[in-house]
């Protein structure tokens, strides 16, 4: 078995590892730690600028499991998602909420739309590909506000009032590693390509950052208050888990 590292790296190395060669992408810093990350480019590795390679192997072969077990993750995240700009140049459907939209064109500068009813985005004729792109994405951000903004209203009415959540607000995101975040001024944060998801799994990510409002960890008493807002929350969960928070997923 062999994972490969993406171009233009720092530097491509390699090690033997009880599982196969294990490529990765070393990035040498002023850090005193070894850090391990498997991103879009897979394995990345950042070390201090004085330790030497056998060091740093002895250290990689320590984490052998952990990096085999999150490989294995991020070559299947790989194959279940794509993106956007690569799904529009093959001329294939975006998915919206789980389902398959197709693109209409409109005369030049008319107004770009999403149409739920005959499940289609219409674009104006552009000059570019990257027009094009740079106008979807921009329908797809207001769809997705209105759709979280309306799912975490459905969320919260289902609190008692002994159960409810404080004040929140909802702001979109576009992280390339997760799916959302909140703070302690209650700013929800979603990942804007939540969108392409389906209803099940976009419900999931909101009901874990509203737990987030009364619970800063991951304790049992977190994930009772996402059951209590999402039963049966376990099923999006572990499929997300699967899915490229980057990207989108391939119908």
């Amino acid at each position: 078995m062999r994972f490969s590292a993406a171009p233009n790296p720092t530097e491509v190395r390699s090690i033997e590892l009880p599982w196969g060669v294990c490529s990765y992408i070393l990035k040498r810093s002023k850090r005193k730690s070894v850090g391990f990350l498997i991103g879009d480019d897979g394995l990345q590795i950042s070390a201090p600028l004085r330790l030497s390679i056998t060091e740093l192997h002895n250290i990689i072969a320590s984490k052998s499991t952990w990096i085999e077990q999150r490989l294995r993750q991020w070559e299947t995240r790989s194959k279940q998602t794509v993106s956007l700009s690569t799904l529009l140049e093959e001329g294939k459907p975006i998915p919206i909420r789980g389902e398959a939209y197709h693109l209409e064109t409109l005369p030049a500068r008319s107004k770009a739309l999403l149409n739920p009813w005959t499940k289609s985005i219409a674009v104006p004729t552009c000059d570019s590909a990257a027009q094009r792109d740079k106008i979807i994405e921009k329908v797809l951000k207001a769809h997705a506000k209105e759709v979280f903004t309306h799912m975490a209203s459905k969320l919260v009415d289902r609190q008692t009032t002994a159960q409810r959540l404080p004040n929140f607000s909802i702001h979109l995101s576009s992280p390339s590693s997760r799916w959302g975040s909140c703070n302690s001024r209650r700013e929800v944060r979603l990942n804007w390509r939540l969108v392409h998801y389906p209803p099940q799994m976009i419900e999931y990510v909101i009901a874990h950052e509203l737990a987030h409002l009364v619970e800063m960890n991951h304790s049992a008493r977190f994930w009772a208050v996402v059951e209590s807002l999402m039963p049966g929350y376990q099923e999006p969960h572990k499929l997300l888990s699967k899915m490229n928070p980057a990207e989108v997923p391939v119908l």
